[in-house]
């Protein structure tokens, strides 16, 4: 298929996923704050400073000066154009991508880019969501998730959809990944602190960030640990949101597109590579050792991963 079709289905789908990972960044931030006030010191890193850490962003500078820093952050990654990361500038990138390849996407995908485009674009919503940002970020998250559905309902599963999918879970790949690795570094100086009864409520918030809060319960069926929740984010095989569950979604997007087995060509074995080093980890010699790093050198490796794909099929950034 042409290289700008591809390209442009590949960034429809990964600006959508990150419109919804900054949305519930924010959205469990939000929450987190009301929940932590007046039960932290004030010393206490509050959330928005982890969400602009996931987002490797630095903070505006109206932030220094500001009464209500959330606000401006929560301003900045939700409704600014300018601002690439941000909420409205993902989902316009999306759109803008779409419209150029209208006739190769169907007409039920455009109306559900559209229709979320100007649903965040409403004043009247806009100004609502600036009071109470919750149904403003629920829009985003369900918005997502219908293009998802509509993608795998209408679209037919040949090279197209495929790279629909590689954009997604390399992106969902690359969230959950940062999140894990700064919310390890903060909560683990927290649990050593006497406020480690605040862990299991920040934990608590990992999972809703990484949309696994209710798969975990399932699973586990009891309170928040760091332990089971790191594992369950990036060890599972299983759950939708776990990093080698979109890891190994990727390999297969990845072999269907090249037209062989998951694990061949360059590309391939690198995918291969961290897939295989996900399965066969053991947590408890992870926890033992230096985790931060290899949480960092996990990142990289997928970094590596997205740009050799990036480079294989000419997908612009």
């Amino acid at each position: 298929m042409l290289s700008r079709v591809a390209d442009s289905q590949f960034w429809i789908s990964r600006y959508i996923e990150r419109a919804e990972a900054v949305a519930r960044l924010l959205d469990v931030g939000f929450q987190l704050e009301l929940d932590l006030a007046g039960l932290v010191p004030d010393a206490y890193q509050p959330p928005w400073v982890s969400t602009l850490a996931v987002l490797q962003q630095s903070a505006p500078e109206a932030v220094k000066t500001a009464a209500q820093p959330t606000a401006v952050v929560a301003e900045w990654l939700s409704f600014d154009l300018d601002n690439p990361p941000s909420i409205l500038s993902c989902v316009n990138r999306a759109r803008n991508n779409a419209r150029g390849i209208r006739g190769r996407i169907s007409s039920e995908v455009w109306r559900s880019l559209n229709a979320l485009y100007w649903k965040l674009r409403d004043s009247e919503f806009v100004a609502a969501a600036r009071l109470s940002p919750h149904d403003y970020y629920q829009a985003v998250q369900v918005g997502s998730h219908q293009f998802q559905g509509v993608c795998d309902a209408t679209l037919p599963h040949d090279e197209g959809w495929q790279f629909v999918q590689l954009g997604k879970y390399l992106e969902r790949t690359d969230k959950t990944l940062r999140i894990l690795d700064v919310k390890y570094r903060q909560l683990k100086s927290l649990a050593e602190s006497a406020q480690s009864p605040l862990a299991s409520l920040e934990w608590a918030g990992v999972l809703k960030m990484c949309l696994g809060y209710e798969g975990y319960q399932r699973l586990y069926i009891s309170r928040v640990e760091a332990e089971r929740v790191i594992e369950f984010l990036l060890l599972d095989p299983m759950s939708p949101r776990s990093v080698r569950f979109a890891l190994e979604m990727a390999g297969q997007a990845h072999a269907a597109i090249d037209g062989g087995r998951p694990g061949d060509g360059p590309t391939g074995r690198a995918i291969g590579r961290v897939i295989s080093e996900l399965r066969y980890a053991e947590l408890s010699q992870l926890l033992k050792g230096d985790f931060p790093t290899f949480l960092t050198n996990l990142i990289q490796q997928c970094n590596l991963v997205s740009r050799a794909i990036q480079e294989q099929y000419s997908l612009v950034v």
